[in-house]
């Protein structure tokens, strides 16, 4: 995912609730890829007041993550092999936007 549309989907989910999990499909092939991803997640949801909570991504690919980026705590997805943001402004349900 391009860092361009990845603002395009961030974009069109935030405004949907409180609580949103942005999924992408299709993960970063390479560990600086993924870094920029999260760094644009952390820097978006601190410009819409929704602050990155937790990161989702599969841990046998990035054997070398650690479990926390930066306050952000890291966790295996399983099998999914996907990638997940979780935003939180407040306390509310979590609407779900999958990315191809």
């Amino acid at each position: 995912m391009t860092p361009a549309s990845f603002k395009d989907q961030f974009d069109k989910a935030l405004p949907v609730a409180d609580r949103t999990i942005l999924t992408i499909a299709e993960v970063p092939e390479r560990m600086d890829e993924l870094l920029k991803l999260f760094e644009l997640a952390m820097l978006r949801g601190f410009d819409n007041q929704a602050r990155l909570t937790e990161i989702h991504l599969p841990m046998g690919r990035f054997p070398f993550i650690d479990s926390k980026f930066w306050h952000v705590p890291v966790e295996d997805c399983g099998n999914a092999q996907v990638l997940r943001f979780f935003f939180e402004a407040a306390d509310a349900p979590a609407y779900h936007l999958k990315s191809a």
